[in-house]
Parts: structure tokens; sequence; C-alpha cells
């Protein structure tokens, strides 16, 4: 029973639980019927007796079988009057002649007697007639009919017994069948949904519990779909993140060993006195040029390995938009000044954004750094806001659209600049990277008079 299936299991516990209740109700009128029945006459047989005697007491004895016998006729009673000495007076049995009242003659020899093979039922009461006679009237009605009825049901019982089997399959058969059909399409449903096609889903027909549940799984199934496609694209992302850190790396270790190859060329030669390599002075300081950009290098690549950019991203603050300019650009007035740069900001109309401050100063330390690097001696670098971006315009010669094209990517050096010259390409990938983990757009491209930065809030 524990293994069945459904249906089966639906089907055979209907048609016990059926058969259970027909039998049980058969034998509860089998036992209760007979009481109950001896129980009901036994009060009806009182009230009329009661009824019967309000009446005879109104009327003289010789009329007394006028009101009597009609009444014990119709209510199909037994009943016997006798005197003050146990006479019999008139008698009547139920379904027998009457002896009528007034008769005082004789000893009532002649009177029906009751039969004693059969089960009755008395009541006995008594009363003076009008005319000051003394009556006592015994009714009765006998208990035949419950048991003839009680015969008849033991023989009825195994047909009705087989017609309530039948009628008890053919419900629970039905039965089974409505409470199983839709549980079985859910089933069918969810097997299907093992393809994991977004297309599937259970019918909803109904406003029941199993159509709740098929409701629930379809939400389920949906959220599962969802959730699916959801660590696809973080696994895609994570796969991505892991191939981008091991190109960085080995684009690193390239980056570095083009300037270490070069210092150690350099110290062997001036070791050995190998050509222009005995003037020591000279290379010395080349050496420590290499050496300086090296140090840069390093310290770039660490600060790029070290950053966790998705996670930094989730510190957000509010915070104005110019006091994020303001403080970046204090740390690089004086470089500027150096350089006799015209470095101006204009922080109105000024706006709030809700960023993490720590990141976007990086990034606009980075873009400013470069815009400081990159203009030519005594021109201009405008820093201003515009609607919700921050904008950075530096006057340089515009990068090509092949230079434009390597934007973002890390140790690109333009054609005929040499590898270990001063830049290494990762501040714009520093960059790249901060924005796409904040989402924020961004947009670095010519204008009239140069390069133009520009941050999108």
């Amino acid at each position: 029973m524990k293994h069945m299936k459904l249906f089966p299991k639906t089907f055979l516990h209907c048609v016990s639980l059926m058969i259970g209740v027909i039998s049980i109700a058969f034998l509860l009128i089998y036992m209760l019927l007979p009481a109950f029945y001896r129980h009901y006459k036994q009060h009806e047989i009182d009230s009329a007796a009661k009824l019967l005697t309000k009446e005879l007491q109104r009327l003289p004895l010789e009329e007394a079988s006028s009101v009597i016998v009609p009444f014990a006729t119709q209510k199909n009673f037994g009943y016997t009057a006798t005197d003050r000495n146990g006479e019999i007076i008139s008698s009547m049995g139920t379904g027998m002649s009457v002896h009528l009242f007034g008769s005082m003659e004789g000893s009532g020899e002649d009177s029906t007697t009751i039969r004693k093979d059969i089960d009755y039922l008395q009541s006995e009461t008594s009363f003076y007639t009008a005319d000051n006679q003394y009556v006592c009237l015994n009714l009765n009605v006998s208990l035949q009919p419950i048991e003839d009825a009680v015969s008849v049901l033991i023989l009825l019982l195994p047909i009705v017994l087989l017609i309530c089997v039948l009628l008890s399959v053919s419900v629970s058969w039905i039965y089974a069948k409505g409470v199983v059909k839709p549980i079985q399409k859910i089933t069918d449903t969810t097997v299907s949904m093992r393809t994991l096609s977004p297309d599937i889903k259970c019918q909803i027909d109904r406003g029941d519990e199993i159509g709740a549940l098929s409701q629930n799984v379809n939400e389920l199934y949906h959220r599962l779909l969802d959730t699916i496609i959801t660590l696809e694209k973080k696994m895609d992302e994570v796969k991505k993140a892991e191939q981008e850190k091991l190109d960085f790396l080995l684009l690193a270790s390239h980056e570095l060993k083009t300037p270490v190859t070069a210092v150690r060329g350099m110290i062997d030669g001036m070791l050995y006195n190998i050509g222009i390599y005995k003037d020591r002075d000279t290379y010395l300081k080349e050496c420590q040029a290499v050496l300086e950009n090296l140090t840069n290098l390093i310290c770039s690549i660490l600060e790029t390995s070290k950053l966790d950019a998705a996670a930094a991203a989730q510190n957000k603050t509010a915070i104005p938009a110019g006091d994020l300019l303001r403080k970046v650009m204090a740390d690089y007035s004086a470089i500027a000044q150096s350089r006799n740069l015209n470095i101006s900001l204009q922080t109105e109309p000024d706006f709030q954004v809700i960023v993490s401050a720590e990141l976007i100063q990086k990034v606009l330390s980075n873009v400013l750094s470069n815009a400081v690097k990159y203009t030519d001696e005594g021109k201009n670098i405008r820093i201003y806001l515009r609607g919700k971006s921050v904008i950075i315009e530096n006057e340089c010669i515009p990068l090509s659209q092949n230079e434009l094209s390597h934007i973002g990517e890390p140790f690109y050096h333009p054609d005929g600049q040499d590898s270990h010259a001063d830049s290494t390409g990762l501040g714009l990938y520093f960059t790249d990277r901060i924005l796409s983990a904040c989402n924020l757009q961004y947009s670095f491209l010519p204008y009239e008079n140069g390069m133009r930065f520009t941050l999108n809030f």
C-alpha cells in the first residue's frame, strides 16, 4: 500500500470508506431500530390512552363504545375494558371482533383474548364515566410490524449491500479520477521541467489548493530559471575576471621583464667597460631613471591587483560632486603650476551623488593625473559640471583613432614609444574597472582643443 500509486490508493481508500460507512449504517439500523420503534410506540400509546380517557370521562358507559371502537380501529390498537371487579366489559384485539360496552352479563368467556406468542406494548389507565361507572382501560399494540421489518431488512441486506458496493465503486472511481488527474498533470509537467525549457508551465484552471499548487510550481520553476540564468552570468563574469587577471599578470610579467633586462644590460656593460657603457656616470643616471619607472610600475600593478572594486562600490555615501572635485584638484594644483598649466574648476550648478567616494576619487585622480601629464606646457585644463556629469578637458594633441581603440588596455604603448617609458596604460584600465563596478557610464573623446573625459551620474 505504501508503494502503490496515487490513483489505486485513493480508489481503494474511498471504496473502503464508503463500504465501511454503509456497513456501520446497516448495523446501527439493525441494532437501534427495534429499541427506537418500541420507545416510539410506547410514547404513542401512552399519549393515546390519556387522550381517550379524557374523552370517555365525559360520556356515559353506554355511549363509550361509539368513541373507543373507531379510535382503536384508526390507531390499530387493541383494548380491554374491565370493571372494578376485573370483569371484562368489552375488548378488541388488533384486527379482531369487538365486544361492546354495556353488555354486563356473563363472565366474558366469549371475549377475545390477546395472543401470547406476539410481543405487545400496553398502556393502562382507569377513570369514571359520566354516569359514575368505574372503568379500567388497557390499550395494547403489537410489535409484530417491526419484527417483520427487521426480518425483511436481513433478507434484503445482501442485495442492498451489493448495490451499495457497486455504487461505492463507481463513485470512488469518479472521485479518484477527479482527484488524481490534475495531480498527474502537475507531475507530468514537472517531469518536462527537467529540460529547463522556459515555455513549460502548469495549467491553472482551478481555484482550490491544487490550483494554488500549480501556481506555486510555476513560480518556483521560473525563479529557478532566473537563478540559473543569474548564476550563469555570474560564472561568465567570474571566468572573464579570472581570464583578465591571468592576462594582466602575463602582461605585467612581460612589462616588468623589459626594464629589468635593460638595466641588467647597462650594468653588465659598465662592469666590463664595454663600448659606450664606459661612461658610467651617464648610464648610472639612465639606470636610475629606468628603476624609478620600474618602481612606479610595480606600485601601479600592486594597487590594481589589490583593488576589489565590486565590494568597494557597495559602500555608498551621499556627497556633492563639487566636493569630490575640490579634494582631487588640491593634490594636483602644485604639479600644474610647476608645469605652467592653467587649471580651472567650476562646481556650479552642483549636484548630489550617491557613490563610493573613495573609488570615484581614485577615478578622478587618475584622469586628472593624465591630464596634467599630457597637457602641453602653458595650456589649459578645465574641470566643470554640466547637468549630472563631471567633465575634464585638457588641451593637447588629440589621440588618434587607433590609440582611442586601445584605451583601457593595460601596458599599451603607442607605436614608437619605448616599453619602459613613463606611460603604462594602467590609469585608464584602473578607471574602467572601477566605473564598470559602479555601473557608471563615461567617455574619453577628442574635441577641438584636445581630449575630453565625461563621467555621467
